[in-house]
């Protein structure tokens, strides 16, 4: 299978994960506090539907887009909030059919759209390999929200894969991002997947480095998880930084969750060369 073309049912198949849990929902499910601060299930569902629609912009109307992201560089918090404004005035289920119609239409963009061109985003511009990662990123990403508020353990899957490769591919925009200096040297990161096998990423031998389970490190890269609250292995000072700072999305720096938040029996060890 054309590898885009895989990567592309993905995204459709986290999307569907998604569906199954807040499906379900009756009002109270859908109006109570995730972990996200200030943020319910619907805030949740709310924000995909609208950066998924935003995401078809970029790619079948760019000069639209053009002005959304004018906006929102103008004020990324008062843009956040409007954009979102409509989209919560609706009920659960004309919020549940507006972000399946508009996950539709952007299948079908992206299943359209021609190779070998990048489009424009909030953050740097994108591949088109490397938007529909962030769509699974981020649906993955605020579906976890929305799992932990429902109590439901979801499934870890092959598509945690392109997430940590797209986490790893922002580790410089991590500390550009806080206006810190990017490391000279990397980090080498080896996750342990459902096959059994490992998920590598970066040159052996380097100093510093990360490993344990391929769900944690997504976990903490898309700031759902304090790395205190995992069972990965963090050697390094640049490594430990990294897990403390890094985020996976474009925007400003995330808060991120604090230490035992989410304790689950786990432990971090963390040990200096």
């Amino acid at each position: 299978m054309n590898q885009l073309a895989h990567l592309i049912d993905d995204l459709e198949a986290e999307q569907m994960a998604l569906d199954e849990i807040v499906a379900t929902f009756g009002n109270d499910e859908w109006n109570r506090l995730t972990p996200a601060e200030g943020w319910t299930s619907r805030h949740q569902i709310a924000h995909l539907a609208f950066f998924d629609t935003a995401a078809e912009m970029s790619l079948t109307d760019p000069d639209a887009f053009a002005e959304q992201r004018r906006r929102a560089d103008q004020d990324p918090d008062a843009y956040s909030v409007a954009v979102l404004e409509p989209l919560l005035e609706l009920s659960s289920e004309q919020l549940l059919d507006t972000w399946r119609q508009g996950r539709r239409s952007l299948l079908h963009a992206f299943r359209s759209a021609p190779t070998g061109t990048r489009h424009p985003w909030y953050g740097p511009s994108m591949s088109l390999a490397s938007m529909v990662t962030a769509r699974l990123m981020e649906t993955w990403a605020h579906g976890q929200d929305v799992a932990d508020t429902a109590g439901t353990a979801r499934a870890v899957t092959s598509r945690l894969g392109h997430i940590a490769r797209i986490a790893c591919l922002a580790f410089p925009f991590s500390f550009t991002n806080r206006g810190m200096s990017v490391p000279d040297t990397g980090v080498r990161v080896c996750l342990s997947v459902p096959s059994g096998g490992a998920w590598e990423f970066g040159e052996e031998g380097l100093e510093d480095s990360v490993s344990g389970p391929i769900e944690d490190f997504c976990l903490v890269l898309t700031r759902r998880r304090h790395v205190a609250d995992t069972d990965l292995i963090v050697t390094g000072p640049i490594a430990r930084e990294w897990m403390t700072l890094g985020q996976a999305y474009a925007g400003p720096p995330g808060h991120g969750r604090t230490p035992g938040q989410f304790a689950q029996s786990k432990s971090l060890r963390s040990r200096s060369r």
